[in-house]
């Protein structure tokens, strides 16, 4: 696929679709299945890495959930969206540690430790991502009641219109919230 073709999709929105109703242009349908697993959407690998997506490369540490949240508060902040900060916030911090914790602990000892915080703005949603190395999808966790883990996928579930994860091929997978703009 080209850089081209991949700008282009970039551009497209993810919606549910209502049963029986008639596809828009410009939508990609997500793959069917329970509100709190993750969704499929299968997108080009070079998706990620067009110029339509705001990004910054992130250190595999838990503390850099800090950071991200700061990137994702200006950016939505120049884009007049700041009653969208504080969800956007939690949610990117939930991916980023996830990462951390999950996703280079589950990556080939060949793959770099490298990942990636990835917003776009698109016709009435943004998606904030964190790619990292590993393949496997996201697994969201019943926590105990004393617990003091296992609630950050629940926590996305719950702040975003959508959220679900993509397969990049031969660097790992994108891990994804869209949350609606008004």
């Amino acid at each position: 696929m080209t850089m081209q073709k991949a700008d282009a999709l970039a551009h497209l929105r993810v919606v549910v679709q209502p049963d029986g109703a008639e596809q828009d242009e410009g939508v990609i349908p997500p793959m069917a299945s329970q509100a709190s697993c993750p969704q499929l959407l299968p997108v080009p690998s070079a998706w990620w890495d067009t110029s339509a997506v705001s990004s910054r490369q992130l250190n595999p540490v838990p503390e850099e959930a800090r950071t991200a949240r700061q990137y994702v508060r200006d950016l939505l902040l120049n884009w007049g969206l700041s009653y969208l900060v504080d969800d956007a916030e939690m949610i990117i911090a939930e991916l980023v540690v996830n990462a951390v914790r999950h996703g280079l602990a589950a990556a080939s000892p060949a793959t770099p430790a490298a990942l990636k915080l990835c917003l776009l703005r698109r016709a009435g949603e943004v998606m904030i991502a964190v790619t990292d190395p590993s393949s496997e999808a996201p697994q969201p966790r019943t926590p105990g009641w004393t617990g003091e883990s296992g609630r950050g996928l629940q926590i996305v579930g719950a702040l975003s219109h959508l959220w679900g994860w993509s397969p990049i091929e031969g660097r790992g997978k994108a891990v994804w919230a869209v949350l609606q703009v008004r």
